[in-house]
């Protein structure tokens, strides 16, 4: 599991990049949280949910706690990954429910799914804040019927990102609104030219046909931010470059296959 920081977020390595374009939408998540409602993140691979949500959420920069739960396979993962980051960052509520002492994963490990979910959902009335679900696929009737009590409960928001509604599985009988849904739309000519710009002096690229290697990436990305810091990060790797020149054929593909390379098909 890659590195999380204290509300569970992934690190990043590319923190420094700027987030260009994506005002609408960072507007509409963050008066989401605000008014503590739930909202629907949709947009395909590369369009920048996770860089978005990360704008979103950074301390002391929304009302209570948030936890980030990166795409999970099992019911029981969701419960103890959540369970987990609210010990880690402190929830008063779960901590006193709990007692645990301070062995939360030996606690974790020692009670059933069943106990985790009652506690959880007492905690959770008893302290609300924000839960923020990132790369959700296929959620099963366990997962939709635990998150329908904490969607509904008074001061809880919950921010599900995914690539379509029908990623969603069951769990999109709670996201049916399209009022509560935000679009991620590609960003303008200007914006991925300066989101290229941007990348290609923060990976060093040194490659002497950048001219030809920003046309294609941005000919190929469409837009898409995640695809332009994904090509630009390959081409920083000597093994997709020779004599100077970016092998754009082999970091097109390796920058698809990563991509593609969600959450699995779970029925959870």
């Amino acid at each position: 599991m890659a590195d999380v920081d204290e509300h569970g977020r992934r690190s990043d390595p590319e923190a420094g990049l700027p987030l260009i374009g994506l005002t609408r939408e960072r507007r509409a998540l963050m008066a989401a949280i605000r008014r503590r409602s739930s909202c629907l993140l949709l947009g395909p691979a590369g369009s920048g949910k996770t860089r978005l949500l990360e704008s979103v959420v950074q301390p002391n920069s929304l009302p209570g706690w948030f936890v980030w739960v990166p795409g999970f396979e099992t019911p029981r993962q969701l419960l103890v990954l959540l369970a987990r980051e609210l010990f880690r960052s402190g929830h008063g509520a779960l901590r006193r429910l709990a007692g645990a002492g301070g062995d939360w994963d030996r606690f974790l490990n020692e009670h059933t799914s069943v106990y985790l979910r009652g506690l959880l959902w007492e905690a959770l009335e008893a302290e609300p804040g924000t839960l923020i679900l990132d790369g959700v696929q296929n959620a099963g009737h366990p997962t939709y019927r635990f998150l329908q009590r904490v969607y509904f409960m008074r001061g809880m928001s919950i921010i599900v990102s995914a690539r379509r509604h029908s990623d969603l599985g069951v769990l999109g009988r709670l996201f049916w609104d399209p009022r509560e849904t935000v679009h991620v739309s590609p960003l303008s000519e200007a914006e991925a030219r300066r989101l290229f710009e941007a990348a290609a002096a923060f990976f060093h690229l040194q490659i002497v046909d950048l001219e030809d290697f920003r046309r294609r990436v941005l000919d190929s990305a469409r837009g898409h931010p995640g695809e332009i810091i994904a090509m630009c990060r390959l081409a920083a790797d000597p093994r997709f470059s020779s004599g100077g020149r970016a092998k754009f054929a082999l970091i097109k593909i390796e920058a698809l296959m990563r991509h593609l390379d969600g959450p699995g098909t779970f029925r959870h």
